[in-house]
């Protein structure tokens, strides 16, 4: 039997400088840039008989982040032998069910990748193999400023110092309890930072709800509330005459006011479907 211990979502971004010297004794050393990575990462441990494996889900938006995860557990607990044979899961047809309309046409520059105990399963799109790197020294544990720099230098073949700024954020935890599953959201939005929680309860011990199930929801409302601060700059702009000076389209703003309501609708299936608790308060999605 697997157990699926608490997954964390982390917003991650690392900048790698190689340090070369100035040209006389009292320059001080100037750093170029050399390495950029920015993406989101989620952290799965899976309880087995024998041992914990790390499963890790990686992306470059949130949403499709935490869908692919769901994917991901929903596939482990559909078919253990995906821990010993990921790369013969077939990832690629499970992402591109995930992908919707507006994403094809607006957000084409997704991705995601899987990694279970520190080998590249799959991923979605070439150029991500200081991520894979960085994943296979990591085994899931923390992504540290040493382990970057050691996984930068393996990628880069650099002889040369290397300076490593990495910065990690907590953005969700999902979590099981006995009567309900949890996701605690750390937001940042247009420059502000809020929280908020929520629990949805199982109807009965034999029938719990999916934690894909759960971690889906989440997506839904991470997703709507980017739309909505989308909407709501696009609405600033028209009033102070600057819309004009961005190529955001009348075709794009219709296309993710329609998204939009397409996950409202979503999300209020589910809260029909289940219990579900906010804790202040549901986000405002309008």
């Amino acid at each position: 039997m697997l157990e699926i211990g608490n997954l964390t979502l982390y917003r991650e971004k690392t900048l790698v400088h190689r340090l070369e010297s100035g040209l006389g004794d009292g320059d001080e050393a100037r750093e170029a840039p050399v390495l950029e990575l920015r993406s989101n990462r989620i952290t799965i441990p899976v309880k087995t008989k024998m041992a914990t494996v790390p499963v890790v889900v990686r992306g470059q938006n949130i949403p499709g982040t935490m869908r692919m995860a769901g994917v991901v557990v929903d596939e482990i607990r559909r078919d253990p032998n995906a821990l010993q044979d990921p790369k013969d899961v077939d990832w690629e047809t499970f992402w591109r069910r995930k992908i919707s309309k507006y994403e094809n046409d607006y957000v084409r520059e997704a991705w995601v990748s899987v990694h279970v105990g520190g080998t590249l399963a799959f991923v979605s799109e070439e150029g991500h193999e200081a991520l894979a790197e960085i994943e296979s020294l990591a085994l899931g544990a923390d992504v540290t400023d040493a382990l970057v720099q050691e996984a930068a230098s393996n990628v880069l073949g650099a002889l040369e110092d290397l300076a490593v700024e990495h910065d990690s954020q907590t953005a969700f935890v999902f979590s099981s309890l006995p009567t309900y599953l949890r996701a605690a959201i750390l937001e940042r939005r247009d420059r502000k930072t809020g929280s908020y929680a929520i629990a949805v309860y199982h109807p009965a011990p034999q029938r719990p709800v999916r934690l894909a199930a759960v971690i889906g929801f989440a997506a839904d409302m991470a997703e709507a509330l980017t739309h909505k601060s989308f909407i709501d700059r696009v609405q600033d702009m028209i009033s102070s005459n600057q819309l004009g000076e961005t190529n955001i389209t009348p075709a794009q703003i219709q296309a993710t006011r329609n998204r939009r309501k397409e996950l409202v609708q979503q999300i209020e299936d589910f809260e029909h479907a289940h219990k579900v608790v906010y804790r202040p308060e549901k986000p405002n999605l309008m």
